[in-house]
């Protein structure tokens, strides 16, 4: 069946169909626009989502199952001290990164787990932990990494 977007007896037979009527109807008035969301769409199906996307390159899951250690990880104390107190690997992952997500434990403020996560989180930035990538284990310093 072949849609004519000018008829006004094809419009609200389906929300499928009318979408596809109102899709055609712009791709005639307005043909540059439409190339422009084309071309918009296509850059965007070719960019490596670790390029579109702010988040860590990797989930905690899927770090865990493919390491026997932790030590591995670029933030690996944060990692290990989420991890240990109970959180989620792919939540401690991201906090680990140092995102801020703590909507991701709990949406109540006084969820225990969310404010144990909340002051991990703090005395880590109060550390300067993220403020550079530490090379080795030996620029850590244990004696204030919360347990």
């Amino acid at each position: 069946m072949t849609l004519d977007y000018r008829n006004p007896n094809d419009w609200g037979k389906s929300p499928l169909t009318d979408r596809a009527l109102r899709l055609e109807q712009f791709k005639a008035e307005n043909p540059e626009q439409w190339a422009a969301m084309i071309e918009a769409d296509i850059q965007a199906l070719s960019t490596p989502i670790f390029e579109s996307e702010d988040y860590p390159p990797f989930t905690g899951t899927e770090f865990l199952a493919t390491h026997e250690t932790i030590d591995d990880h670029p933030y690996s104390a944060a990692f290990g001290q989420f991890l240990g107190n109970g959180i989620d690997p792919d939540i401690a992952n991201i906090l680990a990164f140092g995102e801020k997500r703590f909507d991701l434990i709990s949406d109540d403020f006084d969820d225990p787990i969310r404010q144990l996560a909340t002051r991990i989180y703090s005395r880590f930035e109060a550390m300067g932990y993220w403020d550079k990538l530490p090379q080795s284990s030996s620029n850590i310093d244990y004696d204030y990494i919360p347990y």
